[in-house]
């Protein structure tokens, strides 16, 4: 019996090595490894990704709506120019985080929203996971180790923090880097440009700031082959420079549906005006660098750099065994450390100087996924020194030292926090341990296989992890609203007017709540916003930004108080048509009348809107198309108040009069369609490119035989 189990154990493994060395079964098996995972967070069918220490996520209160709103434009046969609800209406496809224009966001068409989110997410993590491996194996790692990369690039904490925040888009973006860099070793030397030109251009389309770290990180890979090739006096050297030129040319090409209407816009955004000192918000601390050997377990998610020990240990191992072939990585590593200084260290200070564009990207940390992910191609090399017959001499000398630096340096941090930060002792305590177990495994090398230092990787990495993430029911962040969306969408036998406009000075409409129910709101969050509509917003409000924001209003200290004395201008508010507000706190305002109160929410109608109703009408016919009427009494810019900013700024908007009186304004932006255009002739002629060679390579062949 005893025979017979041992036999089916090895049975089983046998088959597992073999699905697991083989392109699709390590797909297979990380994406159930992946799905397990999220599905013991909590994420499910009616629950979306939150950070286990925070009350906020940005896929609730931006990726959730906007994925709604796609999928209820499509349905209602129409394209999502624009969009009314949120800051009194704001261009849709033209704002990059809504990400229309990025092939995968069109499953919301399909799935509900929140399974949207969720299978995107876990589609992200494992095509990241996959990636990796197959970059690894292109570098010339065996299978094995890169398929250990691939789990440890798909569940590093930074990325998984990420998610955990809500910021999906940084994690499809990122998802896309190894792919990208694959593409360059690949497609360079069988001069198809396609292939990397439509990496890039999912890459952008996925998330425009982080773009800019991975073609960076791409163009120095790039930079850093050709100059290998020359020195080994590959013939293609420049031949590969040219394809990734023609590939980055095509990328633009193709991205132009988005990057086009944005330039169009942005010198009339907030964004637009960003000052150093709003860029650098997050900037890293040097003290927060311990945090690469100890745990920082539920910690901020912008400035979380824990790789996991064992992947830092053989880091340094890779790097140190043959540091002349591998300086690029760690020259990457350093690089995203000094820049995610930001504000703290010279060389963020120094590039916005001569770069000042770079401010528009915010938050300098998010550059460390260029710096974990090369971390990661040096864990890989390190692994392979491990088990590399032929450098066993070198290792002799080296493991030993680079064992006990990695004890003591690790033991010694462990002992700082407990001593400097008690409250993070579980944190110092586990740190330590897995700084002494990596350190043994190292020592004991020869008599550690391959399998062990996986386990250790994997559960170094999940049990941070499972600190940084988890899934909140919809009944916490969408049903508990039911009732205040009820009584602001049920309020005309209650004063006579319905409800055209909310604005709540505390954000006791939260922005999914009025997606879903479909009231306008005067504020929102998004960092697309017009700069003339800030100034219109913080009039009316009596709520002044202390800097860059991208909520409205602001929020200066606590969300609940924040705003609790800010005087309010209920003639601006009904000019932009607020008919009502809605606040967590009491508001003594002669202009506002107490209707209602739900759940501790006051509910409080405009008394100033009625004069502005009868002064001025309209119906959205479409989400594009709105009928105006006003009277003769009507005073400057009639629309104003129904679009977000004065006529003579509203790009894209076209005026027609109609026999009735009113006049029709219709969104029909030009440089939406041209550039619509120009990325579909693109694609058409890469298709048509790729036909072609193909047909000559085929008639090659033919001829030749």
């Amino acid at each position: 019996m005893a025979d017979r189990a041992e036999n089916r154990t090895s049975q089983v493994t046998q088959r597992f090595e073999r699905l697991y060395a083989q392109p699709f079964g390590y797909a297979l098996l990380l994406a159930i490894g992946i799905g397990a995972f999220l599905l013991s967070m909590g994420l499910n069918a009616h629950s979306l990704p939150f950070p286990r220490t925070g009350d906020f996520s940005d896929v609730v209160t931006s990726h959730w709506p906007n994925a709604l709103y796609l999928q209820r434009s499509i349905h209602a046969g129409e394209f999502p120019l624009w969009r009314s609800l949120f800051m009194s209406g704001q261009p849709f496809a033209a704002n990059p985080l809504n990400k229309v224009w990025y092939p995968p966001q069109w499953l919301a068409i399909l799935l509900p929203a929140t399974v949207h989110l969720n299978v995107l997410l876990w589609l992200h993590l494992t095509l990241a996971g996959v990636g990796m491996r197959v970059f690894a194996i292109r570098l010339g790692l065996p299978q094995a180790i890169a398929g250990v990369m691939g789990i440890a690039f798909a569940f590093t904490p930074h990325l998984i923090a990420i998610a955990g925040a809500g910021h999906l888009d940084i994690v499809y973006a990122t998802a896309w880097l190894p792919w990208l860099l694959w593409a360059l070793t690949v497609s360079i030397h069988s001069s198809n440009s396609l292939i990397i030109g439509a990496i890039m251009a999912l890459c952008f389309l996925a998330d425009v700031r982080t773009s800019v770290f991975v073609f960076g990180m791409a163009g120095a890979y790039t930079l850093w082959q050709w100059q290998r090739d020359r020195q080994n006096k590959q013939q293609n050297a420049t031949r590969s420079l040219l394809a990734a030129l023609s590939g980055a040319a095509m990328g633009v090409a193709l991205t132009t549906v988005q990057w086009l209407p944005l330039l169009t816009l942005f010198r009339s955004l907030s964004r637009a005006g960003l000052t150093a000192a709003d860029a650098a918000t997050e900037s890293l601390q040097a003290t927060q660098a311990i945090t690469l050997l100890i745990t920082d377990r539920g910690g901020n998610y912008e400035s979380m750099l824990y790789v996991g020990v064992g992947v830092l240990a053989l880091a340094l191992l890779g790097f140190l065994s043959n540091w002349r072939e591998r300086w690029l990585w760690a020259a990457t590593v350093l690089f995203a450390l000094w820049y995610a200084l930001g504000s703290n260290g010279a060389l963020w200070v120094l590039l916005i100087r001569v770069l000042p564009p770079l401010t528009w990207l915010r938050v300098p940390p998010r550059i460390w996924l260029l710096g974990i992910f090369a971390l990661i191609v040096l864990a890989g090399y390190g692994l392979q020194t491990l088990y590399d017959p032929t450098q066993r001499a070198a290792l002799r000398r080296l493991i030993p030292r680079l064992s006990i630096g990695v004890i003591s340096v690790g033991v010694a941090l462990g002992v700082i926090v407990l001593v400097a930060a008690p409250k993070q002792a579980a944190s110092a305590i586990i740190g330590i341990v897995l700084v002494l177990i990596t350190g043994t495994a190292l020592l004991l090398w020869r008599r550690v296989p391959l399998s062990a230092w996986a386990v250790l990787i994997v559960l170094d990495l999940l049990l941070m992890d499972s600190t940084l993430i988890e899934g909140r029911d919809q009944a916490v962040w969408l049903d508990r609203y039911a009732p205040l969306a009820a009584a602001l969408t049920d309020t005309r036998g209650q004063q006579g007017d319905p409800v055209q406009r909310v604005y709540s000075p505390d954000y006791s409409l939260p922005q999914q709540a009025a997606a879903y129910w479909n009231i306008e709101t005067f504020g929102g969050i998004d960092p697309f916003q017009y700069a003339d509509y800030i100034k219109a917003f913080e009039s009316a409000t009596g709520v002044h930004a202390k800097g860059y924001s991208v909520t409205l209003p602001a929020f200066d200290g606590d969300m609940v108080t924040a705003n609790r004395n800010a005087p309010i201008d209920a003639a601006q508010l009904a000019f932009w048509h607020v008919s009502h507000v809605v606040s967590g706190f009491p508001i003594d305002n002669a202009d506002l009348r107490l209707i209602g109160q739900v759940d501790g929410v006051y509910i409080y109608h405009n008394e100033q809107y009625a004069a502005v109703a009868k002064d001025l009408s309209y119906v959205w016919e479409s989400p594009t198309r709105v009928d105006i009427l006003y009277s003769a009494i009507r005073r400057v810019d009639p629309w104003a108040g129904v679009l977000p900013i004065p006529a003579p700024l509203a790009l894209g908007w076209q005026a027609t009069q109609l026999a009735s009186g009113a006049i029709r304004y219709e969104y029909s932006p030009s440089e939406q369609f041209i550039a619509i255009g120009v990325s579909l002739l693109t694609v058409l002629v890469a298709i048509g490119s790729s036909i072609w060679t193909r047909n000559r390579a085929s008639n090659k062949r033919t001829r030749s035989s």
